[in-house]
């Protein structure tokens, strides 16, 4: 993206907002290297393991109850995208997006270094464009119509 896609249009912030206008009641934000948690505003985790998926997974070992995942390159993504979503939403472009994945903590995750493989048991469900990740500026580009 040549710019880091968590600052890009504020949007940690946003899906904070976005998330708790959902009814999420706890926003935690994993924010990578230690360095990096003074970038993010409220509850910062830093990743534990060498991989996001190794880190995910140990983080929601430790957590109870229904979990909303929301990845900082979900620029699309929001309170009606949050409410809806049980499962692994299904972009508009056919692809599973796992990073927006709601589900129960007590559900069978796997443990893996891959997120697509993390979350293969997870049942998908519709997502639409707002379940749509950006990784290209180009993609962002895309996208520009759509933002609020």
């Amino acid at each position: 993206m040549g710019e880091d896609k968590s600052l890009l249009n504020s949007n940690v912030e946003r899906l904070s907002r976005e998330l708790e206008a959902s009814g999420c009641e706890r926003i935690i934000i994993m924010c990578g290297s230690e360095d990096r948690a003074d970038l993010f505003p409220g509850e910062c985790h830093i990743d534990t393991k060498e991989t996001l998926a190794e880190s995910l997974f140990d983080l929601i070992s430790t957590l109870p109850g229904t979990i909303q995942l929301a990845p900082c390159d979900a620029y699309l993504a929001d309170e009606e995208l949050f409410k809806k979503t049980l499962g692994v939403p299904i972009d508009d472009e056919g692809n599973r997006q796992p990073l927006l994945a709601k589900f129960d903590s007590k559900d069978e995750l796997i443990q893996s270094q891959k997120i697509s493989q993390m979350f293969e048991k997870i049942p998908s469900c519709e997502g639409g464009i707002r379940a749509r990740n950006i990784n290209t500026p180009e993609e962002f580009k895309e996208i520009q119509s759509f933002l609020r």
